[in-house]
C-alpha cells in the first residue's frame, strides 16, 4: 500500500511532461492566439472576410478581409486576391494587392506580383516582387478600410 501511493505521486510530475509535446509546436504568428487555416486541399474562391488570424495553404481567389488580425499565405498557398489585413506574411504565391495596417513581410520562398500599401514592409533575400510599395502610413490606413461603393467618378474638366 505504500509502494502504491509512492507510485502515485510518481505519476503526478509525469503529468505536466505529456502537456510539453503540444507546446513544443512552433507558435503560429498570432497576437490573438487563435489561427484558422484554410488547407492545401481547399479551394476558395469569393469574398472572405473574418475575426481572427488566418494561414493559407490551400488555392484562394477573390478578396480577404481581416480587420485587426494577421494573414499568412504559406509555403504551399497560391493566392489571387487582394489582401487587407494589420499584418501580412507571405510564404508561398500571390498575385494581387497587398493592404497591411502595421507591416507585409514577404520572406525568402514568397512570391508576389502586386501592389503594397504598409507602413512598414519588409522583403527578405531570395523573395520575389514585382509591383509597387507605398510606404505613408496615412494610405495604409485609408487603404485597409475598404469600402463597398464605388469611388465617386472625377470631375472632368472642358
Amino acid at each position: 500500500m505504500f509502494d502504491k501511493t509512492k507510485k502515485e505521486t510518481e505519476k503526478k510530475p509525469s503529468a505536466p511532461k505529456a502537456a510539453t509535446p503540444a507546446a513544443s509546436k512552433p507558435a503560429p504568428a498570432s497576437n490573438s492566439g487563435q489561427t484558422t487555416t484554410i488547407g492545401s486541399s481547399i479551394k476558395l474562391n469569393g469574398e472572405l472576410n473574418g475575426d481572427e488570424d488566418l494561414l493559407i495553404q490551400g488555392q484562394v481567389e477573390g478578396n480577404v478581409y481581416l480587420k485587426e488580425h494577421n494573414l499568412t499565405i504559406g509555403e504551399q498557398g497560391v493566392i489571387k486576391a487582394n489582401a487587407f489585413a494589420r499584418t501580412i506574411t507571405v510564404r508561398g504565391r500571390l498575385t494581387g494587392d497587398l493592404n497591411g495596417m502595421e507591416k507585409v513581410t514577404i520572406t525568402s520562398t514568397g512570391k508576389v506580383r502586386g501592389n503594397i500599401v504598409s507602413p512598414k514592409v519588409i522583403l527578405e533575400e531570395g523573395a520575389t516582387f514585382k509591383g509597387s510599395i507605398d510606404m505613408d502610413a496615412k494610405a495604409a490606413k485609408s487603404a485597409s478600410q475598404p469600402t463597398s461603393q464605388p469611388a465617386p467618378p472625377s470631375a472632368k474638366s472642358a
